[in-house]
């Protein structure tokens, strides 16, 4: 059987080579960019953890500020429901310590007197 496409017709392909000298060079660009971007890689890596120290820092400081108003809130707080405190707000609307001539006897009252 006769093969479809006639091979005489077709123009011969020249095989297509490369020089050692331009495949020496593409390495070196190919391993240069890699280089290149492996260096970029590390000092964008450095900035980031550089940002991010001080941003902890920043907050660490801001936590260490609120934990010292916490303390304060929290001594005002003693403060304010300690007893000297509730003696003397006591006092300030007329109430005064217990004493046995306050007592009030009702007339049913089973219990002695002291």
């Amino acid at each position: 059987m006769r093969p479809w496409v006639r091979t005489e017709a077709l123009p011969r392909v020249r095989t297509w080579t490369v020089s050692q000298v331009w495949i020496r060079t593409l390495a070196v660009i190919v391993a240069g960019a890699i280089v290149a971007g492996l260096a970029f890689l590390y000092l964008w890596q450095g900035c980031t953890i550089t940002a991010l120290k001080a941003q902890r820092a920043h907050y660490v400081l801001a936590l260490a500020e609120l934990e010292r108003e916490y303390i304060s809130l929290q001594v005002q707080v003693q403060e304010a429901t300690g007893p000297a405190a509730l003696r003397a707000r006591a006092r300030a609307l007329g109430m005064c310590p217990f004493t046995p001539d306050r007592i009030i006897r009702l007339e049913d009252d089973e219990r002695p007197s002291p």
